[in-house]
Protein backbone atom coordinates (compact mmCIF):
# COMPACT_ATOMS: atom_id res chain seq x y z
CA UNK A 1 0.00 0.00 0.00
CA UNK A 2 1.29 3.61 -0.92
CA UNK A 3 1.27 6.68 1.85
CA UNK A 4 -2.24 7.71 0.74
CA UNK A 5 -3.71 4.30 0.22
CA UNK A 6 -2.77 3.58 4.32
CA UNK A 7 -3.78 7.15 5.60
CA UNK A 8 -7.39 6.75 3.96
CA UNK A 9 -8.04 2.96 5.41
CA UNK A 10 -6.79 4.88 8.79
CA UNK A 11 -9.26 7.45 9.27
CA UNK A 12 -11.69 5.10 7.73
CA UNK A 13 -10.79 2.54 10.43
CA UNK A 14 -11.01 5.19 13.43
CA UNK A 15 -14.33 6.68 12.05
CA UNK A 16 -15.73 2.37 11.75
CA UNK A 17 -16.47 3.13 7.79
CA UNK A 18 -13.94 0.20 7.29
CA UNK A 19 -14.99 -3.08 5.75
CA UNK A 20 -13.80 -6.09 7.58
CA UNK A 21 -11.22 -6.55 4.48
CA UNK A 22 -10.12 -3.23 5.27
CA UNK A 23 -10.08 -3.83 9.00
CA UNK A 24 -7.26 -6.58 8.97
CA UNK A 25 -5.45 -4.58 6.38
CA UNK A 26 -4.78 -1.79 9.01
CA UNK A 27 -4.41 -4.02 12.04
CA UNK A 28 -1.60 -6.16 9.92
CA UNK A 29 -0.22 -2.24 9.41
CA UNK A 30 0.08 -1.25 12.99
CA UNK A 31 1.55 -4.85 14.05
CA UNK A 32 4.11 -4.53 11.35
CA UNK A 33 6.59 -1.72 13.35
CA UNK A 34 6.14 0.18 16.30
CA UNK A 35 6.68 3.58 14.81
CA UNK A 36 3.45 2.45 12.78
CA UNK A 37 1.53 1.63 15.92
CA UNK A 38 2.67 5.49 17.21
CA UNK A 39 1.67 6.82 14.37
CA UNK A 40 -1.63 5.32 14.53
CA UNK A 41 -1.80 6.04 18.47
CA UNK A 42 -1.41 9.39 17.88
CA UNK A 43 -3.78 9.84 15.21
CA UNK A 44 -6.49 8.08 17.80
CA UNK A 45 -5.37 10.59 20.24
CA UNK A 46 -6.46 13.66 17.44
CA UNK A 47 -9.73 12.19 16.82
CA UNK A 48 -10.68 11.40 20.91
CA UNK A 49 -9.49 15.24 21.27
CA UNK A 50 -11.60 16.71 18.18
CA UNK A 51 -14.40 15.06 19.38
CA UNK A 52 -14.72 15.94 22.66
CA UNK A 53 -13.29 19.47 21.78
CA UNK A 54 -15.46 20.02 18.35
CA UNK A 55 -17.53 17.41 17.25
CA UNK A 56 -19.05 19.29 14.51
CA UNK A 57 -15.83 19.05 12.55
CA UNK A 58 -16.12 15.41 12.29
CA UNK A 59 -19.71 14.79 12.13
CA UNK A 60 -19.79 12.66 8.81
CA UNK A 61 -23.39 13.22 8.19
CA UNK A 62 -22.99 17.00 8.23
CA UNK A 63 -19.58 16.58 5.81
CA UNK A 64 -22.34 14.12 3.42
CA UNK A 65 -25.36 16.84 3.81
CA UNK A 66 -22.62 20.20 3.38
CA UNK A 67 -21.38 17.84 0.35
CA UNK A 68 -24.66 17.70 -1.10
CA UNK A 69 -25.83 21.35 -0.79
CA UNK A 70 -23.00 21.84 -3.24
CA UNK A 71 -24.11 19.55 -6.03
CA UNK A 72 -27.38 20.69 -8.55
CA UNK A 73 -30.21 19.16 -7.66
CA UNK A 74 -31.15 17.05 -10.36
CA UNK A 75 -27.69 15.05 -9.87
CA UNK A 76 -28.75 14.47 -5.92
CA UNK A 77 -28.88 10.56 -6.77
CA UNK A 78 -28.46 7.81 -3.48
CA UNK A 79 -25.25 6.26 -5.83
CA UNK A 80 -22.88 9.41 -4.52
CA UNK A 81 -23.70 8.79 -1.60
CA UNK A 82 -20.35 6.28 -1.29
CA UNK A 83 -18.12 8.59 -2.98
CA UNK A 84 -19.50 11.38 -0.43
CA UNK A 85 -18.31 8.87 2.60
CA UNK A 86 -14.69 8.48 0.90
CA UNK A 87 -14.63 12.67 0.43
CA UNK A 88 -15.27 13.55 4.28
CA UNK A 89 -13.15 10.57 5.67
CA UNK A 90 -10.28 12.25 3.04
CA UNK A 91 -11.67 16.09 4.40
CA UNK A 92 -11.37 14.49 7.75
CA UNK A 93 -7.97 13.62 7.83
CA UNK A 94 -7.09 16.64 6.47
CA UNK A 95 -7.92 18.47 9.40
CA UNK A 96 -6.60 15.79 11.68
CA UNK A 97 -3.50 16.09 9.57
CA UNK A 98 -3.49 19.75 10.46
CA UNK A 99 -3.96 18.99 14.12
CA UNK A 100 -1.21 16.13 14.44
CA UNK A 101 1.80 18.36 12.71
CA UNK A 102 2.20 20.22 15.59
CA UNK A 103 2.38 16.76 17.52
CA UNK A 104 3.91 14.52 15.83
CA UNK A 105 7.08 15.13 14.80
CA UNK A 106 8.07 15.92 18.43
CA UNK A 107 5.86 12.88 20.47
CA UNK A 108 6.99 10.18 17.29
CA UNK A 109 8.94 8.75 19.74
CA UNK A 110 7.43 9.45 23.25
CA UNK A 111 4.89 6.52 23.70
CA UNK A 112 5.03 3.79 25.90
CA UNK A 113 3.78 0.80 24.89
CA UNK A 114 3.13 -1.88 27.93
CA UNK A 115 1.97 -4.97 26.83
CA UNK A 116 0.92 -8.48 28.57
CA UNK A 117 1.31 -11.83 27.11
CA UNK A 118 -1.70 -14.32 27.20
CA UNK A 119 -1.31 -16.31 30.24
CA UNK A 120 0.29 -13.04 32.26
CA UNK A 121 -1.30 -10.30 34.42
CA UNK A 122 1.03 -6.81 35.30
CA UNK A 123 1.23 -4.13 37.44
CA UNK A 124 2.19 -1.05 36.91
CA UNK A 125 2.48 2.41 38.77
CA UNK A 126 2.03 5.66 35.99
CA UNK A 127 3.89 8.69 37.21
CA UNK A 128 1.17 10.33 38.59
CA UNK A 129 0.49 7.59 41.41
CA UNK A 130 -1.91 5.45 39.48
CA UNK A 131 -2.24 1.79 39.73
CA UNK A 132 -2.96 -0.34 36.53
CA UNK A 133 -3.52 -4.09 36.53
CA UNK A 134 -3.59 -5.18 32.90
CA UNK A 135 -5.17 -8.60 32.03
CA UNK A 136 -3.60 -11.47 29.64
CA UNK A 137 -3.47 -10.16 26.06
CA UNK A 138 -3.73 -6.71 26.96
CA UNK A 139 -1.56 -3.53 26.36
CA UNK A 140 -1.86 0.32 27.19
CA UNK A 141 0.23 2.72 25.56
CA UNK A 142 0.46 6.59 26.77
CA UNK A 143 2.73 9.45 26.26
CA UNK A 144 5.88 9.95 27.98
CA UNK A 145 4.69 13.38 29.37
CA UNK A 146 1.90 11.38 31.30
CA UNK A 147 0.82 13.65 33.94
CA UNK A 148 2.13 16.97 33.29
CA UNK A 149 -0.17 18.18 30.25
CA UNK A 150 -2.74 15.20 30.17
CA UNK A 151 -3.40 11.75 31.94
CA UNK A 152 -4.52 10.04 28.91
CA UNK A 153 -4.18 5.78 28.26
CA UNK A 154 -5.02 3.62 25.66
CA UNK A 155 -6.36 0.51 26.55
CA UNK A 156 -6.70 -2.53 24.19
CA UNK A 157 -7.70 -5.35 26.23
CA UNK A 158 -8.64 -5.30 29.92
CA UNK A 159 -7.42 -3.36 33.15
CA UNK A 160 -8.26 -2.52 36.58
CA UNK A 161 -7.60 1.20 37.12
CA UNK A 162 -7.09 2.51 40.81
CA UNK A 163 -6.83 6.37 40.34
CA UNK A 164 -4.43 8.70 42.55
CA UNK A 165 -5.66 11.40 44.17
CA UNK A 166 -5.14 14.54 43.23
CA UNK A 167 -4.77 15.78 39.79
CA UNK A 168 -8.20 17.41 39.10
CA UNK A 169 -7.01 19.85 36.99
CA UNK A 170 -5.85 17.15 34.55
CA UNK A 171 -8.84 14.06 33.91
CA UNK A 172 -7.62 10.87 33.57
CA UNK A 173 -8.84 9.59 30.13
CA UNK A 174 -8.95 6.13 28.77
CA UNK A 175 -9.24 5.80 25.02
CA UNK A 176 -10.73 2.25 23.32
CA UNK A 177 -11.21 1.24 20.03
CA UNK A 178 -14.96 2.40 20.69
CA UNK A 179 -15.45 4.58 23.54
CA UNK A 180 -13.44 7.47 25.86
CA UNK A 181 -13.84 7.02 29.80
CA UNK A 182 -13.53 9.86 31.79
CA UNK A 183 -12.45 8.95 35.99
CA UNK A 184 -14.47 10.80 38.15
CA UNK A 185 -13.87 8.32 40.76
CA UNK A 186 -11.14 6.27 41.91
CA UNK A 187 -11.60 2.47 41.04
CA UNK A 188 -12.75 0.96 38.25
CA UNK A 189 -12.81 -2.16 35.58
CA UNK A 190 -12.55 -1.92 31.68
CA UNK A 191 -12.91 -4.56 29.18
CA UNK A 192 -12.44 -3.93 25.87
CA UNK A 193 -11.06 -6.80 23.87
CA UNK A 194 -11.14 -6.29 19.90
CA UNK A 195 -12.78 -10.04 19.93
CA UNK A 196 -15.28 -9.87 22.36
CA UNK A 197 -18.75 -9.04 21.04
CA UNK A 198 -19.12 -6.69 24.04
CA UNK A 199 -17.39 -3.22 26.00
CA UNK A 200 -17.52 -3.42 30.24
CA UNK A 201 -17.09 -1.12 32.45
CA UNK A 202 -17.48 -1.83 36.59
CA UNK A 203 -17.24 0.58 38.73
CA UNK A 204 -16.16 -0.14 42.77
CA UNK A 205 -15.87 3.41 43.90
CA UNK A 206 -16.33 6.63 42.31
CA UNK A 207 -18.26 7.45 38.87
CA UNK A 208 -17.11 7.16 35.26
CA UNK A 209 -18.44 8.48 31.90
CA UNK A 210 -18.28 6.48 29.08
CA UNK A 211 -18.58 8.47 25.86
CA UNK A 212 -19.36 7.86 22.26
CA UNK A 213 -21.76 6.22 19.78
CA UNK A 214 -23.25 4.47 22.57
CA UNK A 215 -27.05 4.24 21.11
CA UNK A 216 -27.11 3.90 17.42
CA UNK A 217 -30.74 4.52 17.82
CA UNK A 218 -30.18 7.80 19.56
CA UNK A 219 -27.72 10.35 18.43
CA UNK A 220 -28.38 12.43 21.47
CA UNK A 221 -26.99 9.89 23.62
CA UNK A 222 -23.10 9.62 23.66
CA UNK A 223 -22.71 10.08 27.29
CA UNK A 224 -23.37 7.64 29.98
CA UNK A 225 -22.40 7.68 34.05
CA UNK A 226 -21.51 4.41 35.69
CA UNK A 227 -21.71 5.06 39.15
CA UNK A 228 -20.38 3.07 42.38
CA UNK A 229 -21.26 -1.03 41.94
CA UNK A 230 -22.67 -0.43 38.87
CA UNK A 231 -21.58 -2.39 35.52
CA UNK A 232 -22.19 -0.83 31.95
CA UNK A 233 -21.99 -3.56 29.23
CA UNK A 234 -22.51 -2.89 25.38
CA UNK A 235 -22.84 -5.35 23.37
CA UNK A 236 -21.82 -4.56 19.37
CA UNK A 237 -24.49 -6.24 16.77
CA UNK A 238 -24.03 -5.78 12.90
CA UNK A 239 -27.34 -5.83 11.08
CA UNK A 240 -26.68 -5.75 7.15
CA UNK A 241 -29.93 -3.46 5.49
CA UNK A 242 -30.88 -3.52 1.52
CA UNK A 243 -30.89 -0.22 -0.34
CA UNK A 244 -34.67 0.34 -1.31
CA UNK A 245 -33.52 1.24 -4.67
CA UNK A 246 -30.73 -0.96 -5.21
CA UNK A 247 -31.82 -4.39 -3.41
CA UNK A 248 -28.66 -5.90 -4.21
CA UNK A 249 -26.36 -3.66 -2.55
CA UNK A 250 -25.97 -4.23 1.00
CA UNK A 251 -24.82 -2.04 3.84
CA UNK A 252 -23.79 -3.33 7.28
CA UNK A 253 -25.47 -1.24 10.07
CA UNK A 254 -24.11 -1.54 13.72
CA UNK A 255 -26.68 -1.49 16.50
CA UNK A 256 -25.66 -1.46 20.35
CA UNK A 257 -27.56 -3.75 22.81
CA UNK A 258 -27.22 -2.04 26.10
CA UNK A 259 -27.06 -3.02 29.81
CA UNK A 260 -26.91 -1.33 33.32
CA UNK A 261 -26.37 -3.77 36.19
CA UNK A 262 -26.32 -3.17 39.88
CA UNK A 263 -24.32 -5.24 41.91
CA UNK A 264 -23.25 -6.24 45.36
CA UNK A 265 -20.10 -5.00 47.07
CA UNK A 266 -19.36 -8.79 47.79
CA UNK A 267 -19.63 -9.72 44.29
CA UNK A 268 -17.62 -7.63 42.50
CA UNK A 269 -14.96 -10.96 42.01
CA UNK A 270 -17.12 -11.48 39.29
CA UNK A 271 -15.54 -8.05 37.03
CA UNK A 272 -12.06 -7.64 38.64
CA UNK A 273 -11.36 -10.67 40.54
CA UNK A 274 -8.87 -11.36 37.90
CA UNK A 275 -6.27 -9.59 39.21
CA UNK A 276 -5.93 -11.79 42.25
CA UNK A 277 -5.70 -14.35 39.59
CA UNK A 278 -9.63 -15.44 40.54
CA UNK A 279 -11.78 -16.24 37.35
CA UNK A 280 -15.45 -16.51 38.66
CA UNK A 281 -18.32 -17.80 35.74
CA UNK A 282 -22.10 -16.64 36.40
CA UNK A 283 -24.33 -18.24 34.15
CA UNK A 284 -21.86 -17.61 31.64
CA UNK A 285 -21.54 -19.34 28.54
CA UNK A 286 -18.97 -21.99 27.13
CA UNK A 287 -18.17 -19.31 24.07
CA UNK A 288 -17.55 -16.70 27.06
CA UNK A 289 -15.51 -19.11 29.24
CA UNK A 290 -13.48 -20.26 26.35
CA UNK A 291 -12.54 -16.68 25.53
CA UNK A 292 -11.15 -16.12 29.16
CA UNK A 293 -9.43 -19.31 29.08
CA UNK A 294 -7.40 -18.90 26.18
CA UNK A 295 -6.08 -16.06 27.18
CA UNK A 296 -5.71 -16.86 31.03
CA UNK A 297 -3.65 -20.38 29.97
CA UNK A 298 -2.11 -18.99 26.67
CA UNK A 299 -4.05 -21.71 24.68
CA UNK A 300 -6.56 -22.08 21.87
CA UNK A 301 -9.68 -23.55 22.55
CA UNK A 302 -12.15 -25.63 19.89
CA UNK A 303 -15.36 -26.73 20.12
CA UNK A 304 -16.26 -28.85 17.39
CA UNK A 305 -20.03 -28.88 18.29
CA UNK A 306 -21.65 -24.71 17.83
CA UNK A 307 -24.08 -25.94 20.33
CA UNK A 308 -21.94 -26.49 22.86
CA UNK A 309 -21.41 -22.56 22.71
CA UNK A 310 -24.47 -21.96 24.28
CA UNK A 311 -23.93 -24.13 27.43
CA UNK A 312 -24.31 -21.93 30.76
CA UNK A 313 -21.59 -22.50 33.78
CA UNK A 314 -21.39 -21.16 37.42
CA UNK A 315 -18.20 -21.64 39.44
CA UNK A 316 -15.32 -19.54 40.47
CA UNK A 317 -11.25 -20.92 40.57
CA UNK A 318 -8.86 -19.21 42.58
CA UNK A 319 -5.30 -19.62 41.32
CA UNK A 320 -5.66 -22.85 39.94
CA UNK A 321 -2.50 -23.21 37.35
CA UNK A 322 -3.40 -25.27 34.78
CA UNK A 323 -6.49 -25.07 32.13
CA UNK A 324 -6.79 -28.96 33.00
CA UNK A 325 -7.26 -29.04 36.47
CA UNK A 326 -10.16 -26.09 34.97
CA UNK A 327 -11.65 -27.82 32.50
CA UNK A 328 -12.15 -30.84 34.25
CA UNK A 329 -14.34 -29.24 36.87
CA UNK A 330 -16.33 -27.53 34.42
CA UNK A 331 -16.30 -31.02 32.93
CA UNK A 332 -17.99 -32.72 36.52
CA UNK A 333 -20.84 -30.34 35.51
CA UNK A 334 -21.98 -30.18 32.30
CA UNK A 335 -21.89 -32.56 29.58
CA UNK A 336 -18.49 -31.87 27.56
CA UNK A 337 -15.37 -33.56 27.18
CA UNK A 338 -12.22 -32.35 26.18
CA UNK A 339 -8.63 -32.99 24.78
CA UNK A 340 -5.74 -31.45 25.30
CA UNK A 341 -2.81 -31.67 22.38
CA UNK A 342 0.21 -28.88 23.67
CA UNK A 343 -1.83 -25.31 23.39
CA UNK A 344 -4.43 -26.56 21.81
CA UNK A 345 -8.05 -27.65 23.72
CA UNK A 346 -10.49 -29.73 21.88
CA UNK A 347 -14.00 -29.54 23.85
CA UNK A 348 -16.30 -32.20 22.52
CA UNK A 349 -20.04 -33.28 23.89
CA UNK A 350 -19.98 -36.13 26.15
CA UNK A 351 -21.42 -39.58 24.60
CA UNK A 352 -22.24 -41.39 27.45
Amino acid sequence: MDNDEIKLLLVKYITREANEQETDQVREWVKAHPENEQYFAQLYEAWQNMMYLKPEIIDEEKAYQKFLSTIPQETKYRQLYRWSKVAAVVALFSVLSVFLIRHYSQNVKSIRIVSVNKGGIKKIVLTDGTLVWLNAGSKLNYNTDFGKKNRTVYLEGEAFFEIAPGKKTIPFIVNTKNYTIRDIGTKFNLKSYPNDSFFETTVVKGEVSVEGNIDNNNREMSRIYVKPRQVLRIYRQQQKEKYTYKPDDQTTKELNEIQVLQIDSANTDKYDGWKEDLLVFDGNTLDEISKVLERRYNVKIIMNDARLQNIRYSGSFKKIATIDKVLSLIKGNTDIDYTINGNTVTIIKRTN
